[in-house]
């Protein structure tokens, strides 16, 4: 179960999106490319000052050979003040000799991977100049025409791969010389010890890993940026043929002749999704059945509360989609848009090790994707715009404002009916639409003015605020157009629905019946997977202890370090350097004795811990030593475990609801007061792992708010 944190007071300042983005893209890729030529360089001072060193060094060598083979046992007086004999000077400068040879290889062999730095930064940079630019024009060509904005952004797509690949592996590989090249660094730091060896080798390890994560990152690059169809709408609706209702598809036939386009191939009627027209696959259910080309969507409740004209102006609205082509051009768009939507979010999950190339490429990768939304979301605007101009000339203009007033607010109604319905409750009886406008009768609309800024919902384009659509109507939002667009069904006039269909009623009881049929269905299948959850939790309590033996035996071994140190100062006095130190050794056995002693109370302490209870779980509660109350799971909206160098339970409980009160004072255990945090510490949990515990935690908190939802569906 995530947990959803909260803040208080004053948000902290944010680093703009931008600065971050230029960040990752330009100014790491040119700080590696400085840190490569800095490398070189010095390489280059280093090689030479080895190089200048093994020539003196030969040179002296020379020397000592031809003294130590005359006289070995002359004492040779070196730089650093000390005296060696002939012979015992040769054996050392040989060892010199042999080691500078050593550091002249690694010198040799180091430089090349500051010019894979360098390489690296500079393969980054290009991907990151280019897959910062590359969005820009495409967005700004793409606003030339819906046709530029396809082959722009396709290209876009196809190049964005390369572009993501060139960070990542640039990334990766100006990491993995840079890692190397300071690994290969050790040995210049003095003597080569077994830990330098075994700090370069885990530095060159980890470059492995590193480079590794790139280059299977870039190979899943092919596999996620492939063009992807778009899976068909799924919509929960009727087909209407022309013989089923011949007077709607008059209706339409004529509103289509109007605007010198052809009818929809397919017309169908449902509950729940507003007017739409598209040309992209609709799968029908419950049918199961899959209809393709050009159809038209109409809501069976706005065809029982609006009037002809103002549905006149929304079918004309949609057709006016067909006729400039939009439905072809969302058709042409969706795939790509989806192409790039999915791959970076299968790019996202696969990053899991939080590489840092990977994270630049998403970084890029949304840049290009928002580039494509502002370019998409300019001609969506534009084209709804003209849609609705098109389809006022079918009913003027203030048929076309008010049916979008009008429209809007009775999804507040339809909603209700719907929600509730939903739910279970048979109050509204066999005939969901009908019900709809007589709540409308009963208790009128909302107020309007509260939704002006809202957008109407589409299931693939997107329109702008409604009152931007009536004001470039050139209609006034007053009184007259608010007095219109709220009015309540008369009950006497027919409603557009039933003149349209021939059996209204019957149909929009057999629609009624099928959503009520599916929600049964889906309440069934909510309440089985509640039942399942609440029935996670069996046991009537669950003791969990402190697993404390790790500290306790480390306290044992510590002990006995400090035993043996002080019996090899009796048993070793000269070699432990004690003899005639008495006094010495009385201290020191006397602090040894005391860390004893507190290692001894140490590990009494723990083996106490281990045998008290650190948690009791119950179905309902969570009891701990340092809280007065236990946490009830239902109170609980959140948890986190965290798990280093010690084990914290963090609980966060819901606002308004009581936080209990520590027993005593801890550094560990606390209650955060202002976050809503109750936080529970152990050095871990005997007989189970982090992962674990996490689950334990999440399953009675899911069992508790399982059995609440459960008794709200009950009462």
């Amino acid at each position: 179960m995530a947990a959803s944190k909260k803040t208080n007071g004053a948000a902290k300042p944010r680093i703009p999106a931008s600065v971050i983005l230029i960040f990752w893209l330009i100014v790491l890729p040119l700080a590696l490319i400085g840190l490569g030529l800095w490398q070189l360089d010095r390489a280059g001072r280093t090689q030479l000052e080895i190089e200048t060193a093994s020539r003196d060094m030969a040179t002296s060598l020379g020397e000592v050979r031809s003294i130590a083979a005359a006289t070995p046992n002359r004492l040779l007086r070196f730089d650093n003040g000390r005296s060696y004999p002939a012979s015992m000077a040769l054996a050392e400068l040989e060892k010199a000799a042999g080691e500078n040879d050593l550091l002249l290889w690694v010198s040799a062999v180091r430089q090349p991977f500051g010019y894979l730095t360098i390489a690296g930064g500079a393969l980054a940079l290009a991907g990151g100049f280019f897959g910062l630019l590359a969005p820009v024009i495409a967005g700004r060509r793409a606003r030339k025409s819906r046709d530029q904005l396809v082959r722009s952004f396709a290209r876009l797509r196809r190049a964005l791969p390369f572009m993501m690949a060139a960070l990542m592996l640039g990334l990766g590989f100006s990491g993995v010389g840079a890692t190397i090249f300071e690994t290969m660094t050790l040995p210049f730091w003095g003597d080569i010890s077994s830990n330098a060896i075994k700090l370069a080798v885990a530095g060159i390890i980890l470059a492995g890993v590193a480079l590794y994560c790139a280059v299977t990152a870039v190979q899943g690059l092919r596999r996620v940026f492939a063009l992807v169809e778009p899976e068909p709408i799924v919509e929960r609706a009727r087909e209407m043929t022309e013989q089923q209702a011949p007077a709607l598809w008059s209706f339409v036939g004529k509103i289509a002749a109007r605007m010198n386009t052809s009818p929809p191939d397919t017309i169908i009627l449902g509950m729940t999704s507003g007017f739409y027209v598209t040309e992209s696959p609709v799968r029908l259910i419950p049918d199961d059945r899959l209809i393709k080309g050009r159809t038209l969507h109409m809501p069976a409740p706005l065809l029982e509360l609006l009037d002809t004209a103002e549905i006149s102006a929304i079918v004309g609205h949609e057709l006016a989609h067909f006729a400039g082509e939009d439905t072809r051009y969302s058709q042409r768009f969706v795939p790509i848009y989806s192409s790039m939507q999915r791959s970076l979010g299968a790019l996202y999950q696969a990053d899991i090790n939080g590489d840092f190339g990977v994270n630049a490429a998403l970084r890029l990768g949304h840049h290009a994707l928002s580039s494509f939304d502002t370019a998409v979301a300019h001609w969506s605007r534009l084209r709804e715009f003209e849609a609705d101009r098109i389809g006022s000339m079918v009913s003027g203009p203030d048929a076309a404002a008010s049916a979008l007033v009008r429209s809007q607010i009775a999804d507040a109604a339809v909603g209700f009916i719907l929600e509730q319905a939903f739910r279970g409750d048979g109050e509204f009886g066999p005939d969901l639409v009908n019900a709809a406008s007589e709540l409308v009768v009963a208790q009128g609309f909302v107020d309007p003015t509260e939704h002006l800024e809202e957008r109407q919902p589409h299931p693939t384009d997107s329109h702008p605020p409604t009152i931007q659509r009536i004001r470039a109507l050139g209609v006034e939002v007053n009184d007259a157009l608010i007095s219109h667009a709220t009015r309540r069904p008369d009950g006497i006039t027919a409603s557009f629905g039933q003149r349209a269909l021939p059996d209204w009623s019957g149909f929009c009881r057999d629609l009624s019946a099928e959503f009520q049929v599916n929600a049964e269905n889906v309440r069934a299948e909510h309440r089985g997977e509640l039942e399942t959850t609440a029935a996670g939790v069996t046991e009537t309590e669950l003791v969990l202890y402190e697993n404390t033996n790790g500290m306790a035996w480390a306290m044992v071994v510590i002990a006995m370090l400090f035993g043996a140190f002080l019996a090899s100062t009796y048993l070793f006095p000269v070699e432990t350097g004690f003899a005639n130190q008495e006094s010495h050794r009385a201290i020191l056995t006397a602090g040894i004795g005391a860390g004893i002693l507190l290692c001894a109370a140490f590990f009494i302490s723990f083996r106490r811990r281990a045998r008290k209870p650190l948690m009791v779980l119950t179905p309902d509660t969570l009891q701990s030593p340092w809280l007065r109350e236990p946490v009830r799971w239902e109170t609980v909206v959140g948890y986190q475990v965290h798990a280093a160098n010690r084990l914290a339970l963090q609980m966060w409980i819901g606002d308004g609801l009581p936080l209990p009160q520590r027993t005593r004072f801890s550094f560990y255990n606390k209650i955060k007061r202002k976050q809503r945090i109750v936080e529970l510490d152990a050095l871990g949990i005997r007989g189970m792992k982090a992962a674990e515990f996490s689950d334990l935690i999440g399953r009675y908190v899911n069992a508790a708010h399982a059995r609440n939802a459960l008794s709200g569906i009950a009462a």
